[in-house]
């Protein structure tokens, strides 16, 4: 991602609603789907500031191990007490084959160039039986600016994250559609966005990588500054709110069908 963008990433991570209401959802799949065991281990791989992971230590318990990969070494430098922070990339991930109870992927695939490659290298580093969980961003319909800020490659359809676990040749997974709650007024911000940065290029006031893309080619991407999602959001009674309602889905997901979302998610087991 963007150097100013990964720098402000960890405090991004605290505060803002997409965040927060992310991580209680994901929190309770964890711990609806993982034993009750005292001691599990649990890595995050693609896992961004070091910081970020201190939420999992609860879920790994107190004789358990929770350990994060990034190839980025900008975030490596703040891992909270208890916690392993490994420098490599996803695809040659520098841990042992067999290690974990449970890996997550949250949003990381959509940054690889070969997302089937990283959930193989991902199921490797799983014990026999252990959980792989997978978030990535939602329908190609959604593309915006910050996907580009993001150098994402991709948005998937659950028939395109499904070919994804088929080319690593790996079981078929649970897919849910989430974001759902607020997936109206994501879409209208994107949808009118998308129109404006049309009007824009139709009367040439600047070139832009065009509505509809799925894949984003960062060296042709241009050097005039992208407006990043994130910055329409302060902390505040706005974004509580609109965390609390974002979180309000770790009651539906896995029980109520959810047939479309801003966000999907793949929870599978190893063989």
């Amino acid at each position: 991602m963007k150097d100013y963008y990964a720098a402000q990433y960890g405090n991004l991570e605290q505060w803002h609603w997409w965040f927060r209401g992310r991580r209680r959802i994901i929190e309770a799949v964890l711990r609806r789907e993982l034993s009750k065991e005292t001691a599990l281990s649990i890595a995050s791989v693609g896992c961004g500031p070091a910081e970020g992971l201190a939420w999992l230590t609860p879920i790994a318990g107190p004789n358990g191990r929770v350990v994060g990969l990034d190839a980025d070494p900008l975030h490596a430098p703040r891992p909270a007490s208890g916690l392993l922070f490994v420098v490599g990339k996803l695809e040659a991930a520098p841990l042992a084959p067999g290690s974990f109870d449970a890996i997550l992927a949250l949003d990381v695939l959509e940054h690889l160039d070969d997302d089937a490659a990283g959930l193989r290298e991902a199921a490797r580093l799983l014990k026999s039986g252990g959980l792989l969980l997978v978030t990535v961003p939602a329908l190609p319909s959604l593309w915006g600016q910050q996907d580009v800020i993001s150098h994402h490659r991709r948005r998937y359809t659950r028939r395109a994250l499904c070919d994804a676990f088929a080319r690593a040749r790996l079981p078929r997974p649970c897919f849910m559609y989430f974001n759902t709650l607020l997936f109206a007024p994501i879409a209208a911000v994107r949808w009118v966005r998308r129109a404006l940065g049309l009007a824009k290029r139709l009367h040439g006031d600047f070139d832009d990588n065009g509505p509809g893309l799925i894949r984003c080619d960062q060296a042709a991407a241009p050097d005039r500054r992208l407006h990043s999602d994130f910055e329409d959001n302060r902390p505040g009674l706005i974004n509580d709110l609109l965390a609390a309602v974002f979180a309000i889905e770790r009651h539906l997901i896995g029980r109520v069908p959810m047939p479309v979302g801003a966000s999907l998610m793949a929870i599978g087991r190893s063989y």
